[in-house]
């Protein structure tokens, strides 16, 4: 059980800033989402009308000993003790799905989960019987260091050899293993279970796999995953453990995305939905009817704020948010510190508020070369609108391909749910003005979390989950967008922006 202290403000939420935890609160603190959810314990204020409201619209399961507290309204006056934090983007005693029920014959024994994405790793350790979370880390992959990208690895594992980069994935989910264990002051030899899922290509290359011909046509992957291995193949201390390697789609489509499809519960509703993890390689999933369609595009780094001129990931310090107010462009940071960068959810709020503004055009075109936001010292440059550019046409055309393929309008999707750690902060209204998500999309959006480290959990917990997951893989029909003739179009189309009239 983690442990944060009051700061002057008395707000949850700023003393877990205070203490280097970053929970992901979505509709930035503007108590408008309910979701920075969790169970805590100890000097705490009653809920006040407005934290009841969004409670009663979001009830949670009962934890006994603790309350369940949003961390924007939450009023503490000394020290709280804190189970079960959604701070890693899964809230472990939240997953209220059937299948997140433990169906193994040890419930004291504990559960570990890990995302294994391209630009961040992502691990929570839990208690199997109650779900009670104990620890979760997050860090930027150690991989980053031979390119930001899916492409940029398979190159490097070409020219270094798969075993530097299997090296690097490994040593470092043993290193924060050993720290997840020291924080929670368990044993090793507790865990029982354990899941690890990804993209397709980061699977392939921490289990040593040739990734050659996952960057050349007809892009066959090694294998599509979907089995159990001793735990012991990556961490030889967890010798009773038992580790499940999620199944893939496809190359593309990897089981990072199966996992988001159990963890929104994808496919399996009557109305038609849509599931976006905006990050890197841009995957996607629509389910409507019977059908399940998939497909992934190359996005890029620039929504984690890679290769832009001011960009960091989404620490203290970082522009998170831009708006116009009287004609003038203000922003927040991450935990109110001095800015020191942009990171993706800014730089899309800057240039929507530019576009406000008129200061760039439908073209993407800038009247000056760089901007300043408001007094923050940090600018954004042309190039870096063009990156944006590319990105957000990527997403956008991508989305568009695969209503096509389903003969569905936009107008039908009853739910967007908006995934990863960058999907999860990404706010509708400034996605939709850039043209990122569709407009019309823009109130029924969902920050999701992340969904790839809930779907891992329930695979930890659930052999029945996995079950469904394998289902769910061999159902799912990938949309190839790199010859695909509607995908190109609307490439092209998406690269504009709207006029600043338009909005």
């Amino acid at each position: 059980m983690d442990s944060v202290r009051a700061t002057p403000s008395g707000l949850l939420a700023d003393a877990l800033a205070a203490a280097g935890q970053h929970l992901p609160m979505p509709c930035r603190g503007r108590h408008t989402c309910g979701k920075c959810g969790l169970y805590l314990t100890g000097e705490v204020g009653p809920p006040g009308a407005e934290e009841q409201a969004l409670l009663a619209r979001n009830p949670q399961p009962v934890l006994p000993g603790f309350s369940y507290r949003l961390a924007c309204l939450a009023e503490i006056t000394g020290e709280v003790g804190i189970v079960a934090s959604s701070i890693s983007g899964v809230a472990v005693a939240d997953v209220g799905m059937e299948l997140a029920t433990y169906d193994g014959d040890d419930p004291d024994s504990l559960g570990l989960a890990i995302d294994v994405g391209t630009t961040t790793v992502s691990l929570v350790l839990f208690r199997l019987g109650d779900r009670e979370q104990l620890t979760d880390i997050s860090e930027l992959n150690h991989q980053a260091v031979h390119g930001s990208d899916v492409l940029n690895r398979i190159d490097a594992a070409n020219s270094v050899g798969v075993p530097v980069l299997q090296r690097l994935i490994v040593d470092q989910l043993g290193s924060m293993l050993h720290r997840a264990l020291d924080a929670a002051r368990v044993a090793a030899a507790e865990i029982t279970r354990a899941t690890i899922t990804g993209n397709t290509t980061m699977l392939h290359l921490l289990t040593g796999r040739g990734v050659t011909s996952l960057g050349v046509a007809p892009f066959t992957p090694d294998t599509l995953f979907g089995d159990t291995v001793p735990a012991t193949t990556f961490f030889p201390e967890l010798s009773r453990a038992e580790l499940y390697l999620p199944p893939a789609v496809s190359t593309f489509v990897g089981p990072d995305i199966t996992c988001g499809l159990l963890a929104t519960g994808l496919g399996s509703g009557d109305r038609p939905e849509l599931l976006i993890d905006v990050g890197t390689n841009g995957e996607m999933a629509l389910a409507a009817g019977d059908g399940l369609w998939c497909c992934s595009t190359a996005a890029g780094p620039a929504f984690e704020g890679a290769e832009i001129s001011a960009g960091m990931p989404a620490l203290p310090g970082a522009i998170e948010d831009v708006w116009v107010d009287d004609g003038v462009l203000q922003y927040s940071t991450v935990g109110h510190a001095r800015p020191k960068g942009l990171c993706g959810t800014g730089l899309i709020g800057a240039v929507d508020a530019l576009l406000d503004l008129g200061v760039i055009d439908a073209s993407g075109g800038m009247v000056a070369g760089v901007v300043e936001i408001g007094d923050s010292r940090i600018s954004i440059t042309q190039a870096d609108v063009r990156k944006l550019q590319l990105a957000k046409a990527a997403i956008a055309a991508g989305i568009d391909t695969l209503l096509h393929e389903a003969g569905l309008p936009v107008g039908s999707i009853a739910a967007l749910h908006l995934a990863g750690g960058f999907g999860s902060y990404l706010q509708p209204a400034p996605a939709a003005g850039i043209g990122l998500i569709p407009e019309a999309l823009a109130g029924r959006s969902d920050p999701a979390g992340n969904t790839a480290l809930t779907g891992a959990v329930l695979l930890t917990l659930s052999l029945s989950a996995r079950r469904t997951a394998q289902a769910r893989a061999l159902s799912a029909r990938e949309v190839p967008l790199s010859t695909h003739r509607v995908f190109m179009g609307r490439y092209i189309e998406n690269m504009g922006f709207r006029d600043a009239l338009d909005h």
